[in-house]
C-alpha cells in the first residue's frame, strides 16, 4: 500500500508520536542559549525521545547465508547486547526478543512481506509493546518510514538507541555538546531522505509535514546548517581547551596512561583499582562514561602517573556517531601508554577487541602509539573453563578488578612501558643526608630507596633526562 501525506503526518506529527517522542525540557539549553527553539524541538521529534521510557520488542536481524553472513559471532550473542542497550535506559524494558534471518539488509522495506506481517502481528497482539528496536547500524529513511507505518509504534535502530543513552548519560556541558553534534548527521540523513524519497513519491507537501513547524523545508535546512556550524565551533573550542590541559599536564612531566575499551569492559573499575580512587563509582551499564576523567596513580617505583578514563566503543553504529567525541579521545591519542581493556568473560570478547582496534585506526590514531598498547583481559573471575581455553591471549595481562588478581603484574607492565616510552631510568646519587640536594631529589623525583653511608645517603631514584639536567645545573655545576 502506498502511504499518503496524511500517513506521514501520523508517523511524525500526530498525537501518538508527540506523546512518545517529545522531551518535556530542552536538552541543549545550556549549550547555546540563542539556539532556535523550533530546531531543537524538531531534532527531539526526529530522535524519538521518550522521557517516560518504552516497553520494547527487540528484533535482531542476521544474514542467514552468503558472503555477508557474520561468522564471527552468533545472533543470540548479538541479541543479548541489543537487549543490554535497551535495559541501559532508565524506564525502558525488553518485552520480547525475536531473531529474524534475512538474505540482505538492503531491501526497500528492510524485511520481506512475511517478516513484516509477523512482527506487526506480534506488536498488535502484545499490548505492552510501545516501541520496536531493530538492532542494525542505521535504517534508511524509506525503510524507517515503511516500518513505522506498518507497526504503528516508534521504531529505533542502533544509532537512535545509542543517542537515547548518550542523552541520558551526558551530565557535563562538554558531553552534552558532543552528543548534540553526534545527532546532526542523523537529522541530515532524515532530511535528505525526505528530499530524495518521500517528497518524490508522496508529493512536495510531505516534506513540510515531516519537518513540521511554521518554517518551510529550505528554511529548516538553513537553520540546521547554522546549528551545526555553532556546534562545530564549540567543539573546536573544546578541543583547544583540552589541548591546553594536556600541555599543562605535559609541563608537569607526568606520564599519561589512557584506558580504552569496548563499552562495559570495566575501564572505570580498572582505573579505580589502579589508583585506589574511591570516588569513582563504576556502573554496570553501557556508555556509563561519556566524559574523559583524569585520575592520579603511583607505580611500584613511586613514579606518579595520570590515568585517563575514556568513552567506550560499540560495534554496528556509524563512525560518524562517535566522531564528535574525538576531542575527548585525543586524550588517549596523546597518551604515553594505552591500556586496552577487554571483558574476557564475554562470549564476543575477540570481536569486541578487534572492533576497538579498528576504530582507533579509523580515528587516525598514531601508528607509533599502537605499539604502546598494553592488552588487559578483565573479569577473569567470571570466566568458565571453556572460555579460558577459547579466549587465552598470551600477550594480555589477565586481571580481575573484583578480586584484585593480576593487578600487581599489570602495574609492573605499565611501569616497564612508561619507563621505556618516556626515557626514565633508575639512578643512584650520593648526597649529604638532609641537605639541599637530598631534599630536592625527594621532592622532584620518584625515590625508590635510600641507603645510609655515614653522613651521606645513596638515593636510588627514577629520573628523566630533564631531571638530571636540572640537578646538574643546580648542584654539580654550582659547586664547580
Amino acid at each position: 500500500m502506498v502511504s499518503t501525506a496524511r500517513d506521514i503526518g501520523t508517523l511524525f506529527g500526530e498525537p501518538w508520536s508527540r506523546r512518545r517522542y517529545c522531551s518535556r525540557h530542552h536538552h541543549h539549553e545550556d549549550i547555546d542559549a540563542d539556539d532556535d527553539v523550533q530546531m531543537r524541538d524538531f531534532i527531539d521529534r526526529q530522535l524519538k525521545l521518550a522521557p517516560m521510557g518504552h516497553q520494547v520488542l527487540v528484533i535482531q536481524p542476521y544474514i542467514k547465508w552468503g558472503a555477508n553472513k557474520d561468522r564471527s559471532t552468533r545472533p543470540e550473542v548479538k541479541a543479548e547486547e541489543s537487549g543490554s542497550l535497551v535495559r541501559t535506559l532508565s524506564g525502558w524494558k525488553v518485552v520480547e526478543t525475536m531473531l529474524v534471518g534475512l538474505t540482505s539488509f538492503r531491501k526497500h522495506t528492510f524485511f520481506g512481506p512475511g517478516n513484516v506481517d509477523a512482527i506487526a502481528l506480534k506488536v498488535q497482539q502484545n499490548k505492552r509493546v510501545s516501541a520496536v528496536f531493530i538492532s542494525v547500524n542505521v535504517l534508511k529513511p524509506v525503510q524507517h518510514q515503511h516500518l513505522e507505518h506498518r507497526f504503528r509504534v516508534p521504531v529505533y535502530d542502533r544509532y537512535l538507541m545509542v543517542i537515547q543513552i548518550f542523552r541520558q548519560h551526558a551530565t557535563t556541558r562538554e558531553a552534552k555538546l558532543q552528543v548534540a553534534l553526534a545527532e546532526v548527521p542523523y537529522i541530515w540523513s532524515r532530511i535528505r531522505g525526505v528530499q530524495e524519497g518521500y517528497a518524490e513519491r508522496l508529493g512536495t507537501e510531505a516534506g513540510q509535514i515531516v519537518l513540521s513547524g511554521n518554517l518551510g523545508f529550505s528554511d529548516k535546512k538553513d537553520l540546521l546548517k547554522e546549528y551545526e556550524k555553532k556546534l562545530k565551533r564549540s567543539v573546536d573550542k573544546l578541543r583547544g581547551h583540552r589541548g591546553h590541559l594536556r600541555h599543562g599536564r605535559k609541563g608537569k612531566d607526568l606520564p599519561v596512561v589512557a584506558v580504552v575499551g569496548y563499552t562495559n569492559a570495566g575501564k572505570t573499575s580498572l582505573v579505580r583499582a589502579l589508583t585506589g580512587d574511591e570516588g569513582l563509582a563504576p556502573r554496570d551499564c553501557l556508555f556509563a562514561t561519556l566524559d574523559v576523567t583524569v585520575h592520579g596513580g603511583i607505580l611500584p617505583s613511586n613514579v606518579r602517573v595520570l590515568y585517563v578514563d575514556t568513552i567506550g566503543f560499540i560495534s554496528d553504529i556509524p563512525t560518524r556517531l562517535i566522531e564528535p567525541f574525538v576531542a575527548t579521545l585525543e586524550d588517549a591519542m596523546f597518551a604515553d601508554v594505552i591500556i586496552h581493556v577487554t571483558d574476557v568473560s564475554h562470549p564476543n570478547a575477540a570481536v569486541q577487541k578487534q572492533h576497538v582496534e579498528k576504530t582507533l585506526k579509523d580515528l587516525s590514531l598514531d601508528v607509533d602509539l599502537l605499539d604502546r598498547v598494553i592488552d588487559v583481559s578483565n573479569k577473569v573471575d567470571r570466566m568458565t573453563e571453556s572460555l579460558q581455553s577459547q579466549q587465552c591471549d598470551d600477550d594480555a595481562v589477565m586481571v580481575s578488578c573484583t578480586t584484585g588478581a593480576g593487578l600487581d603484574k599489570l602495574k609492573t607492565r605499565i611501569e616497564e612501558r612508561v619507563m621505556e616510552v618516556t626515557g626514565r631510568r633508575v639512578v643512584k646519587i650520593r648526597v649529604l643526608t638532609g641537605r639541599e640536594e637530598y631534599e630536592w631529589l625527594r621532592a622532584h623525583t620518584a625515590v625508590v630507596g635510600v641507603e645510609a653511608d655515614g653522613e651521606h645517603s645513596v638515593v636510588q631514584a627514577v629520573v628523566t633526562k630533564s631531571d638530571l639536567d636540572v640537578f646538574r645545573s643546580l648542584f654539580i655545576r654550582k659547586k664547580n
